[in-house]
C-alpha cells in the first residue's frame, strides 16, 4: 500500500513538471513570436533600410561651372576633370589602418580625415572628399592596391581651370571650398560641407549663375566595395556662361605695362560704363587655388608683402594728389569763386597763418587763369581757391562727384575710401578742423583716400559731361541651351548738377595738360588726349604717381586711369603707360590709325 502511495505522488510530480515545461516552453514561444513582431513590424523599416545602406553608395555628382568668355567669345575659363580620393565614414572599419596604408601612396595625416568627417558629414553614407586633384601615378596605385582600402574610393569631379593663368586674376577671382562662416550665409543655405563656391572676383559676385545644381547617384556595391549596379541617378546642371565686357587682348597689353611695379590700371568706356580692361598688379594665378592647399600654403599667399590677393583698384585706397584738383575747379567754378577768365598770382608759395605751402614750381608760375592752373597743376592757384570755398564745399564736390562711397561695380569688396570734414575730425579725432587741413585737401591730399574706381569714375563724369552710368564687367549670362538669362545695359545711375560751362572749362584744361602741360607724355599725334597727373605724397614711402585721361577729346570713347605705387610723378610713371594704351586701343580697333610706336 505504501508502495501505491509513492507511485501516485511520483506521477503527479512528473505531470505537474510536465505542465511546468509546457507552459515555460509556451511563454518562450510567446516571447519569441513578440520579439518577432517587434523585429519584423515595429522596427522591420529601420532593420530594411540599414541592410540598404551597407550595400548602396549615396555619391554626390558636383555641377560643373559655368563658363567665362570675353566681349569677342573667347574662353577664359572652363572645367576638367579631377580624380579625387573619397571616402564612406560608415564602411571604414579601421582609420589607422587606411591612414598608414594610403600614406605610403599619398601624404595624409588621420587628423586630416578626423577633421573632415567632423566638420562635413551629415550622412555617413555619403562619399566625403578627403584628398582633390590627385596625380595619375598616385589614382594607379590606389586602384592596383585598391582591396588594402576598405570604405575609399576614387571619384572623378569638374575642376575650375584658368586657360590663361594670371590674366585678368582679380576680375575673374577664384573658387575653393566653402568656409564654415560662409556655410551661415543665406546665399549658401542649400550648400554642405566641402562644396565649392566662388571666393572672389566674378567667381563670387555671380557665384548663384555660375554655381549650378548637383546631381546624385546610388550605387549598388559589393562586399570589397566594387559598384556592381547603378540604382538611382539624378545628373547635375552646369551652371549658365558669362560673357564680359572685358577685351581680352587690352587686359594682357595693360598687365605687361604694369610688370614689375605696384599698382592699378582701368580702361572703360565712358558712355556705357563697360570696363574693357583692369589690372591690379602684383597679380596671381587662381589655378593655385583649384589645388587642395595646405595652412602654411595659404598663410604664404596671404601674408605676401605685396598683397597680391588685393584688388588695388576697388580695395585699397590713396590720397588722390593733383587729380583731385579737377573737383577743386569744379566747385570754384560752381560757387562763383573764379570764372574763365579770373587770374591768381603764384610766387612758388602760399601762405596761411605762420605756414607756408610750397608750390611744385618753386620758382612760382605769375599769374594764372583756371585753364592754365590745371594744365600746369598749380599749387597756388588751387590753395587759394580751396581756402575761400572752405571744407564743406570741398566735402560737397568730392562726394557729389562720387568719392565716400561704392560705384556699385560687379565685383565683391569695394571699398568706400574717405572724405574728411569738419565733424568727421572732431568725432574721430578730437580735433578742430584748422585752415591748413583745407589747403591740403585742396590738392588731394590730407585725410581723403579713395580708390582707383572712384578717381575712375570721377574722370567718367567729366568725359560724359555729368552722366554716371555703373561701371559693369558682364554682358549677359547663357544657359547650356543658349537661352539668355540675363542681359546687362548701361544703366544711367545719375545726372549731376554741374553746368555744361564749368565742364566745357574743366576740359580745355584737361586738353592742355597733355597737349603743352604736365601730362605731355600722354600726348599721341593722331588722337586728341585730355588728362590730368597727379603726385600724391606717400608717408611710407616714395610719392604715387596718378594719370587720367580720355580721348578722342572732342568725344570720348574710352577713359584710362593709371595709379603707381611709388612711382615718384605722375607725369614721367603714369602718363607715359596711359598713352601706350589709349594707342593700343584705337590701334586695334581702327587697324593701326595710331602709329606704332613703344611696340
Amino acid at each position: 500500500m505504501f508502495n501505491q502511495k509513492n507511485k501516485k505522488i511520483s506521477k503527479e510530480i512528473i505531470r505537474k513538471r510536465l505542465n511546468d515545461f509546457f507552459i515555460l516552453m509556451i511563454i518562450c514561444f510567446i516571447i519569441i513570436t513578440i520579439n518577432l513582431w517587434y523585429l519584423q513590424i515595429i522596427k522591420g523599416q529601420e532593420f530594411e533600410q540599414r541592410a540598404i545602406n551597407n550595400c548602396i553608395r549615396s555619391l554626390v555628382e558636383e555641377a560643373p561651372r559655368g563658363e567665362v568668355y570675353d566681349h569677342q567669345g573667347k574662353l577664359l575659363v572652363t572645367n576638367r576633370p579631377a580624380v579625387n580620393f573619397s571616402i564612406i565614414p560608415a564602411e571604414v572599419s579601421d582609420y589607422k589602418y587606411l591612414v598608414d596604408e594610403l600614406s605610403l601612396i599619398i601624404p595624409i595625416e588621420s587628423s586630416n580625415i578626423a577633421n573632415v568627417i567632423q566638420s562635413k558629414m551629415l550622412n555617413p553614407f555619403q562619399a566625403l572628399t578627403i584628398k582633390r586633384d590627385l596625380e595619375k601615378d598616385k589614382i594607379v596605385s590606389i586602384e592596383e592596391q585598391k582591396y588594402k582600402f576598405k570604405g575609399a574610393l576614387l571619384t572623378v569631379q569638374p575642376e575650375r581651370k584658368y586657360l590663361y593663368q594670371n590674366l585678368a586674376a582679380h576680375i575673374l577671382g577664384y573658387v575653393n571650398e566653402i568656409s564654415e562662416k560662409e556655410l551661415k550665409m543665406s546665399d549658401f543655405n542649400q550648400l554642405a560641407g566641402g562644396d565649392i563656391i566662388g571666393k572672389s572676383g566674378l567667381e563670387r559676385y555671380y557665384d548663384s549663375y555660375l554655381r549650378g545644381d548637383k546631381g546624385k547617384k546610388e550605387v549598388e556595391v559589393d562586399a570589397l566595395g566594387r559598384e556592381v549596379a547603378t540604382i538611382k541617378i539624378q545628373k547635375p546642371v552646369a551652371g549658365y556662361d558669362i560673357y564680359l565686357t572685358l577685351n581680352s587682348e587690352l587686359q594682357q597689353f595693360v598687365e605687361r605695362q604694369m610688370y614689375g611695379k605696384r599698382g592699378a590700371v582701368i580702361v572703360s568706356e565712358p558712355f556705357t560704363g563697360k570696363v574693357l580692361a583692369m589690372v591690379s598688379y602684383p597679380d596671381y594665378n587662381p589655378n593655385i587655388f583649384t589645388q587642395q592647399m595646405s595652412v602654411a600654403q595659404w598663410k604664404e599667399i596671404s601674408e605676401n608683402k605685396d598683397n597680391v590677393l588685393c584688388n588695388r583698384n576697388i580695395q585699397s585706397v590713396y590720397p588722390p594728389g593733383s587729380v583731385f584738383k579737377i573737383i577743386t575747379a569744379v566747385a570754384a567754378l560752381e560757387e562763383g569763386v573764379v570764372n574763365r577768365n579770373s587770374k591768381i598770382y603764384c610766387p612758388g608759395y602760399y601762405q596761411v597763418g605762420d605756414m607756408v605751402f610750397k608750390c611744385w614750381k618753386e620758382s612760382g608760375h605769375g599769374n594764372l587763369a583756371i585753364v592754365e592752373a590745371i594744365a600746369n597743376s598749380c599749387n597756388v592757384f588751387f590753395y587759394t581757391v580751396g581756402q575761400k570755398l572752405g571744407i564743406d564745399k570741398l566735402s560737397y564736390y568730392a562726394r557729389l562727384m562720387g568719392f565716400g562711397e561704392e560705384t556699385g561695380i560687379d565685383l565683391p569688396g569695394e571699398q568706400e575710401g574717405l572724405v574728411p570734414s569738419s565733424d568727421w575730425k572732431k568725432k574721430t579725432i578730437n580735433q578742430s578742423w584748422f585752415p591748413g587741413d583745407t589747403v591740403n585737401l585742396s590738392i588731394g591730399q590730407g585725410f581723403l583716400l579713395v580708390t582707383p574706381l572712384q578717381i575712375h569714375n570721377m574722370l567718367c563724369l567729366i568725359a560724359n559731361d555729368g552722366f554716371y552710368f555703373r561701371p559693369y564687367h558682364v554682358e549677359k549670362i547663357v544657359s547650356q541651351s543658349g537661352e539668355i538669362v540675363k542681359e546687362l545695359k548701361p544703366e544711367l545711375i545719375k545726372k549731376i548738377e554741374v553746368s555744361q560751362e564749368t565742364f566745357r572749362i574743366i576740359k580745355e584744361g584737361m586738353k592742355k595738360v597733355v597737349e603743352s602741360g604736365t601730362g605731355h607724355l600722354a600726348n599721341i599725334e593722331e588722337v586728341k588726349v585730355a588728362g590730368k597727373t597727379g603726385t600724391a605724397q606717400n608717408p611710407q614711402g616714395e610719392n604715387h604717381a596718378w594719370f587720367i585721361g580720355f580721348a578722342p577729346y572732342d568725344k570720348p570713347e574710352i577713359c584710362v586711369t593709371v595709379l603707381v605705387e611709388n612711382g615718384g610723378d605722375g607725369s614721367a610713371a603714369a602718363a607715359p603707360i596711359a598713352a601706350d594704351i589709349i594707342r593700343k586701343y584705337f590701334q586695334s580697333k581702327y587697324n593701326e590709325m595710331v602709329k606704332a610706336e613703344h611696340f
